[in-house]
């Protein structure tokens, strides 16, 4: 029989469906189309509408009491809007990112919950100032007249990580000097201790937490690097921590040994007789041959680690820790993410050099494994590859807040000049 007036139970519009016909009446679609085309009447579409009038959530980040940033959420767009009231980096929700994505809040939530609750994992979850858990799926996509505001106090303490004997890796980095690196019992979680040489802590972990946010702002994919506490032993040291990346099956494989599988060497003496741009195509050539890659996407991976090491001045890009992921799930070879980039910046000549002046130290930088000044290095990529139009044409960096040291702020400071000069 058929329902000439309509009668009995009126069809239910999803939230899905509401999300849907909200954009598009905004976007200037009519009420009489889509209350058609979704089978109900003007007015009860008009009804809902007026039910549905959102306000974004309203995310206020403090740092030791002070309102440093606001976030203007809107969870129906997937978008926000972000003004910053603190100067330094470091105070601010988003650091360097001047203009966030919904990526980069999606992981700032996950990083907030790690240090708000002081566990040694991620989640979906935030706080508010009364003490409630709030997870993503607990914001509407429409919250009527409300307008929810939440307070996020970040009291700046670190992730804390402590280790035992069996769980700790201890790599000897010189001949007086260790690295302890270690997994988190779930193995989540890859931490790395700043290196220790002839007794002295290095500031490594500000330079890979750099490197993080260097590769970002260029767009290089790396193993993201953030700042924690290293406790072994009843000793504390200052870390990094980053995803294990073997956990989805990846296996890294080095450079040097992918060499060694196609009885090849980078001690060969056609090799050290390249100039730097040949020595460059050389080594992503045999990638690309051990991997079976495409040059192309090969060549690109060894010009970001050259442009990176150049732009942090890091002088340990050694032939063992660049190379190929192996995707034990695919059986195939691919490009990895890039990763130790810590000595860089002269921190790894702190525990046995001062140097009177910039010159004299820069004499002791060098970009590996192609034995180039940094500087003369980037004009040698810019000139064959022409940087700005391969990394968004971008004006310069931001180095962030976390290391001060006199060279290595001259250093910023001219590498960004020469930038700015670059094709």
């Amino acid at each position: 029989m058929r329902n000439e007036r309509n009668a009995g139970r009126k069809p239910k519009i999803s939230n899905a469906e509401m999300k849907d016909i909200i954009l598009r009446h905004e976007a200037g679609e009519g009420i009489p189309s889509l209350a058609s085309e979704y089978g109900i009447s003007r007015q009860a579409l008009y009804k809902r509408l007026k039910e549905s009038s959102y306000k974004p959530v309203s995310i206020e980040y403090y740092t030791a009491g002070e309102l440093c940033t606001l976030i203007e959420v809107d969870f129906r767009r997937n978008d926000l809007h972000v003004v910053n009231y603190a100067v330094e980096l470091s105070r601010r929700a988003f650091g360097y990112i001047e203009d966030p994505g919904w990526d980069d809040f999606l992981r700032f939530i996950e990083d907030y919950y790690l240090d708000a609750s002081g566990r040694d994992r991620a989640g979906g979850y935030f706080l508010s100032e009364c003490g409630r858990k709030y997870s993503l799926e607990d914001i509407p996509p429409d919250n009527g007249d409300k307008h929810l505001v939440i307070r996020m106090e970040h009291d700046q303490k670190l992730p804390v990580f402590n280790f035992n004997k069996k769980e700790i890796i201890l790599t000897r980095s010189d001949t007086d000097g260790f690295q302890m690196k270690a997994l988190t019992s779930d193995r989540k979680y890859f931490v790395k201790a700043q290196a220790v040489m002839s007794g002295v802590k290095l500031n490594d972990w500000a330079v890979e937490i750099i490197s993080t946010g260097i590769c970002r702002q260029l767009g290089i994919p790396c193993v993201e690097q953030k700042h924690c506490r290293f406790v072994y032993g009843g000793r504390e040291y200052d870390g990094v921590y980053s995803p294990n990346f073997e956990l989805d099956g990846y296996t890294f494989m080095s450079f040097e040994g992918l060499l060694e599988r196609m009885h090849r060497s980078s001690k060969e003496d056609k090799f050290i007789k390249l100039g730097a741009i040949e020595k460059l195509k050389w080594c992503a050539a045999l990638l690309s041959e051990a991997g079976n890659i495409s040059y192309e996407d090969t060549e690109k991976y060894v010009l970001d680690l050259a442009v990176l090491d150049c732009i942090i001045g890091n002088v340990d890009r050694h032939t063992r820790n660049f190379g190929l992921f192996y995707n034990v799930h695919t059986g195939e070879f691919e490009i990895p993410l890039v990763f130790d980039s810590g000595m860089g910046l002269f921190e790894n000549d702190s525990y046995r050099d001062e140097y009177r002046t910039f010159e004299e130290a820069m004499n002791h930088v060098y970009v590996a494994p192609y034995g180039e000044d940094p500087f003369d290095m980037l004009e040698l990529l810019d000139k064959e590859y022409g940087l700005r139009s391969i990394y968004g044409n971008k004006e310069g960096f931001i180095y962030g807040d976390v290391l001060k040291t006199e060279f290595a702020l001259e250093y910023e400071k001219r590498m960004n000049e020469l930038w700015q000069r670059s094709g």
